[in-house]
């Protein structure tokens, strides 16, 4: 694999992560989902990517555009067919680019029903065959040669604006990184207060939070010759200036045109950033006058939820042109509005009532939910300074090493052969001081949950407006502190969790009333720390899931035989599987069969694992379970021959040495040890990794049983040296089948830290 470039597999399952995110009439994720089919294209792919992945991903990216375009259906069918296809390009990867004719042509079939003809000859070609050839069946355009849908850049709407109507905002770039970021806070309190707001509509404190970041937001706009981001902030502003003073009610089509502004705006300033890291032909002149008409529409007194789509008059028509900082008012500060409170440690409920959504602490009046919390906690904090994430991870490393320069002079012989007091005592000062200084490192690095928790309440709000449906979202915990590095990754698999709860687990309220429970159905999200762990829950108290059905399709897909006892427990875990679904039909939220198999793989990725418990006809409840941070790992050093290797202690259930007469072989199936009253294959570590070990039969040696993915496999090894929390190092880019990353011992030697997953895979091949 070329250094600088991820393994293909991770690739393709980022590509099967986005394919779930994406909802009909959503367009941005699918401009994510062009950048990553970039990386697979000819001229552009690793080395070692086979050509049929990279003639493929010229084919989806085709696809992708003309969806952008509107030629193809933007329907969620078409994106089920995608999902597919994502499928048949994992399995011509994981046969090393000879998928063979079958799966090459699957993948043609899926194209050719969503309106893209494809020949399977020219995917199955040799490299140096003239480029593949495809076709729009739809529109029964000309054939389109390869390299014309390699060049032509992804399509854009609205288009970019040529470089000469660059607005001139590039003057100052510390005052615009600045202003990107604190744009981000202020547009997340924005959606925040305004989903609180659903539920008193009346609060003038709630209104007042809203006003003040569109008007700080406005105000540093104009300063820095934002133009676009200005007029749009502006006018919504005077739309919550009339609010305030009484002239219209704070109604649901306020809200929506607020939520929707917030959205634009985000986009926008995504945009910013985007020509701020990547130069100025990055740059979309965005056309906000759909905006601008319907807020006008309802400062002149229209009702009912506008619509959002850009319309064609000119926005100088639409509103005067404005100064960039009027005489009497001063651009704000670049620092978080006071309003910004710390949340309440108490739960938090989101009243989601057909799309009518506000968070407000449980048990608590709404007028008055966040408020007294709000003002206990702005006295608590303290001066604060902001740390580029660069010189934060370089602190932590640079810790890291320290920790282990202690630990190999302290392990010293010369050291420790000296019997001095005063040395000994220094020594066990030193420690406290290091573990401190890493416990503290390692704080810096952990923000609370909340920020991607509020994300959540938008989400469940806009599905349950969708659906028809009554929803209450409990949040509880959303201050517990999770690795930074993770709060993005766990994100998207959050997201499809939700969604599955919502258009799955939750039924409509006529449905809910026959069945004898409330109109109103419950999703709880929790989080919070278990030992070295954080975990969070997704519970619902919907229908379940249908432990008979997935049965029989496991059954039907050869995942299991009549014959298997398997519990209720070891049956729902199944839809972890690539591509299980038992959904009936296809919804623009979920049902996909891309399946939650890429959810656990993200979560996996986090050194993560992920679960469901469900009862039939009250719900279903998933655990994530994830470690506190990144850079830390508590494992058990086992020795292979001269090798170490540090086990995961989450994964460890029990180590022993094995009795012979627990000990046998079956033909075909490899060696098995009974474990508790259960056969538990045997995996020989020194086979894996091509060491020479101590001992080869498994009854004079160490075996270590673990549990990954619901598969219990004994690691055979010599010798067990001990517990320790390791500090985790890369391996410089390298992909090493079965090992996570390693570390340096006490002793000054390396130690491999072990990917069960990967062991357990390489081990089935």
């Amino acid at each position: 694999m070329a250094a600088g470039h991820k393994p293909l597999s991770d690739l393709l399952d980022e590509v099967a992560l986005k394919i779930l995110m994406i909802e009909p009439g959503d367009l941005s994720i699918v401009g994510e989902l062009l950048d990553l089919l970039e990386k697979l294209l000819p001229g552009q792919a690793a080395a070692d990517t086979p050509m049929v992945i990279q003639r493929m991903a010229v084919a989806f990216k085709g696809v992708l555009e003309k969806l952008i375009m509107g030629e193809l259906a933007d329907s969620a069918e078409n994106y089920e067919l995608l999902g597919q296809c994502v499928i048949e390009m994992q399995e011509s990867a994981r046969k090393g680019g000879q998928p063979g004719e079958k799966v090459v042509g699957q993948f043609c079939e899926n194209l050719k029903k969503i309106g893209f003809s494809l020949d399977p000859s020219a995917l199955l070609g040799p490299a140096d065959a003239a480029p593949a050839r495809v076709r729009d069946k739809a529109e029964n355009e000309p054939m389109v040669e390869e390299e014309s849908l390699v060049a032509s850049p992804p399509a854009q709407a609205p288009a970019a604006a040529s470089q000469e109507a660059l607005p001139d905002f590039l003057q100052d770039t510390d005052l615009l990184a600045g202003f990107i970021e604190e744009a981000f806070e202020h547009l997340e309190s924005i959606e925040v207060n305004v989903l609180e707001l659903e539920q008193s509509p009346d609060d003038q404190d709630i209104i007042n939070n809203i006003f003040r970041p569109f008007h700080t937001i406005k105000g540093v706009s104009g300063f820095l010759n934002l133009k676009t981001i200005n007029r749009l902030a502006h006018a919504t502003e005077n739309l919550l200036d009339d609010v305030r003073n009484g002239k219209r009610p704070m109604d649901s089509a306020v809200i929506d045109i607020v939520l929707t502004v917030g959205d634009a705006l985000k986009s926008m300033v995504e945009n910013i950033k985007d020509v701020l890291q990547n130069g100025p032909a990055n740059y979309k002149d965005a056309d906000i006058s759909g905006y601008l008409a319907n807020i006008t529409q309802l400062q002149e007194g229209g009702s009912g939820a506008p619509s959002v789509e850009p319309v064609s008059a000119p926005v100088s028509d639409l509103l005067p042109e404005v100064s960039e900082i009027e005489e009497d008012e001063e651009a704000e500060p670049f620092v978080s509005e006071e309003a910004e409170a710390v949340a309440p440690a108490r739960p938090i409920v989101a009243r989601v009532a057909q799309g009518a959504v506000s968070p407000r602490v449980a048990s608590a009046p709404a007028n008055s939910a966040t408020r007294p919390a709000a003002d206990s906690a702005q006295k608590k904090i303290g001066a604060s300074i902001k740390v580029d994430v660069e010189k934060l991870d370089a602190l932590v490393n640079a810790v890291g090493e320290l920790v282990i320069m202690q630990s190999l002079v302290r392990q010293n012989k010369l050291v420790s052969r000296i019997a001095d007091a005063k040395l000994t005592k220094d020594f066990s000062q030193l420690t406290r001081i290091t573990s401190e200084l890493q416990r503290t490192a390692m704080s810096m690095r952990m923000v609370p949950i909340k920020q991607t928790f509020d994300k959540m309440i938008r989400l469940v709000r806009d599905l349950s407006k969708k659906s028809g449906k009554k929803v209450d979202l409990i949040m509880e915990g959303a201050e517990t502190e999770i690795d930074r590095n993770m709060v993005e990754s766990i994100y998207d698999p959050l997201v499809h969790m939700m969604r599955n709860s919502v258009d799955h687990g939750i039924s409509p309220p006529a449905d809910r009333e026959k069945c004898g429970k409330q109109e109103t159905g419950s999703v709880f999200l929790r989080a919070y720390q278990k030992g070295g762990s954080m975990m969070i829950e997704i519970e619902d108290d919907g229908e379940g899931l249908n432990t008979q059905k997935i049965r029989k399709k496991a059954i039907e897909r050869g995942l299991v035989s009549e014959s298997d006892n398997l519990s209720d427990f070891e049956l729902n875990n199944l839809i972890f599987l690539p591509g299980f679904s038992t959904a009936d039909k296809i919804t623009d939220v979920s049902g996909r069969g891309v399946g939650m198999d890429v959810v656990k793989k993200a979560v996996e990725k986090l050194r993560g694992k992920v679960e469901v418990q469900s009862h039939s006809g009250k719900g279903s409840l998933f655990v994530i379970r994830l470690p506190l941070t990144l850079a830390i790992i508590d494992g058990i050093i086992v020795r292979v021959g001269s090798e170490r290797y540090i086990i995961p202690t989450i994964a460890i259930q029990e180590s022993m040495r094995p009795d012979r007469s627990n000990y046998s072989t079956v033909h075909g199936r490899g060696e098995n040890l009974l474990v508790r009253g259960e056969l538990v294959p045997i995996i020989r570590l020194y086979e894996i990794f091509g060491v020479e070990s101590t001992n080869t039969d498994p009854c004079e040696a160490i075996v270590v049983v673990v549990e990954n993915e619901g598969r219990r496999r004994a690691l055979m090894v010599d010798e067990l040296l001990g517990k320790e929390e390791v500090v985790i190092k890369n391996l410089g880019g390298l992909d090493v089948p079965g090992v996570a990353g390693g570390t340096i011992l006490g002793d000054g030697r390396v130690g491999l830290i072990l990917d069960l997953a990967g062991v357990i895979a390489n081990k089935v091949d």
